[in-house]
């Protein structure tokens, strides 16, 4: 365990604050595909796309909606070589202080009260407890804003590695394109999630690290019965390239995984009803006997919104330390429960400058942006949800593609506790979601995303 107890990091020695005025994106160092802007990038944009095309890369969608090519836009940029180390120890300090509230919600009543996890699976929680198997090993953070100050988290996503894995993929094939001497030299160290087996590779690993013998038995993917298995394909093309055997099951079905012991779980708590039919597949999560990332725990309490709205409440500043609190407060937004810790009348009254979201959803739904809203229209939701995660509206960063402008967030992926690259999703409305469409652009790092963070006046 190591500092903001976060496995993996060593955020080295105490380094200057990066100025929070800087911008994200290095302003030098970014390329759009503005009509005639650049003959290098169209070119190079036009080998990406083969590259998605031959390798089959899929956009997420939803489950039974037809499969459409990842939507790739000719636009890349580098992240400015100050601000990404404070960035990159802000979203790693943030995500040790997300393991802190999941390590806490089995000791203590009142954090168990504000994040109202539904009894079906706030037993697993508990017996998650016992079997010692609380923690993150997985983690996506979704983030807004276009400088240092004002970037925030507004999501937390421990279930599903597909969308970082295409997009690792993406970034892969600008730099094998015609503009891998530019990115040569604005941004010469691939990141972890460009690599081409690199979930495989870390999934082995982890089977390893819990003794998981290596004697080619079958690698058990599960899901939920109305769960896209996009995420699960990828993982499965890298698994079998390395070698190894891979089988799609339900987590009803524990016959099926009978002779499984590694595997990985993808869902997202949606559909509640099917759970109770998982008794056998938590249990053997929990007894070791298959070996899962992000236990039950991690998945149902960091997926919850309202970690969001737990780690900006005052009320639970008792779980962190200074050191965490100040990277709290610079990278996580204000957010509080609706009904406990801001009442309905205020959400009204500052509809302007207020999202209401559900406390578990995906896809961009179940989002309400105050702006976006009449009057009437916005009482009628603040009225009807009562618990849901009230959060400050970020304003997303902007960025000029070939065909206009589109706000854009930051995507930073953290597995064993460090940041594994960037990625940006694009979009013509205020609500961004790779199942929403717009497209993907590609950023990258401009230093190592080794171990170690950096001084950001470097």
């Amino acid at each position: 365990m190591t500092e903001h107890g976060v496995r993996g990091l060593d955020v080295g020695e105490p380094a200057p604050a990066a100025p929070d005025d800087l911008p994200l994106v290095d302003p030098r160092r970014r390329m759009s595909g503005r009509p005639g802007s650049s003959p290098v990038l169209a070119t190079a944009y036009d080998e990406v796309c083969e590259r998605v095309a031959d390798e089959a890369l899929m956009q997420i969608s939803e489950p039974g909606a037809p499969r459409v090519p990842f939507p790739v836009r000719p636009v890349v940029s580098v992240l400015h070589p100050r601000a990404e180390p404070e960035l990159r120890r802000r979203v790693q300090s943030v995500v040790g202080s997300l393991e802190k509230l999941v390590r806490a919600y089995p000791d203590d009543p009142e954090l168990q009260d504000f994040l109202a996890v539904p009894e079906t699976l706030h037993r697993w929680i508990m017996r998650g407890q016992a079997a010692g198997r609380l923690g993150i090993d997985y983690c996506r953070l979704d983030l807004l804003g276009a400088t240092l100050g004002t970037a925030r988290v507004l999501e937390f996503n421990p279930s599903s590695p597909g969308g970082v894995i295409s997009t690792g993929m993406l970034n892969r094939f600008w730099r094998e394109s015609s503009l891998a001497p530019v990115l040569a030299a604005w941004a010469p160290a691939p990141a972890p999630f460009e690599g081409e087996h690199w979930f495989a590779d870390w999934l082995l690993g982890f089977g390893r690290s819990r003794g998981v013998p290596d004697d080619g038995r079958p690698i058990g993917l599960f899901h939920a019965s109305k769960s896209t298995k996009f995420e699960l394909d990828l993982v499965a093309r890298q698994l079998a390239a390395r070698g190894r055997e891979t089988v799609f099951i339900r987590a009803d079905d524990a016959d099926a995984a009978r002779d499984v012991r590694l595997g990985y779980f993808k869902f997202i708590p949606m559909e509640l009803d099917e759970v109770p039919g998982w008794d056998r597949f938590c249990a053997r999560l929990l007894d070791g006997t298959i070996a899962a990332p992000n236990p039950l725990g991690a998945r149902w309490v960091a997926e919850n919104k309202l970690c969001l709205a737990a780690l900006s409440d005052p009320r639970f500043r008792r779980l962190f330390d200074p050191a965490e609190i100040a990277h709290l407060d610079a990278l996580v937004p204000y957010g509080r429960k609706l009904g406990d810790g801001i009442d309905a009348a205020e959400v009204l009254r500052r509809r302007d400058e207020l999202v209401l979201k559900a406390p578990y959803s995906f896809h961009g739904r179940d989002v309400h942006l105050g702006a976006e809203c009449d009057p009437d229209a916005w009482e009628r939701i603040v009225t009807a949800h009562r618990g849901w995660l009230v959060q400050e509206r970020v304003q997303a960063g902007a960025v000029d593609a070939d065909d206009g402008t589109y706000l854009h967030d930051l995507v930073a992926p953290v597995l064993d506790g460090r940041v594994i690259g960037y990625s940006a999703r694009m979009s013509a409305g205020p609500v961004l979601n790779g199942a929403r469409g717009g497209g993907a652009y590609a950023i990258f790092g401009p230093h190592p995303l080794g171990n170690a963070v950096p001084s950001p006046l470097r």
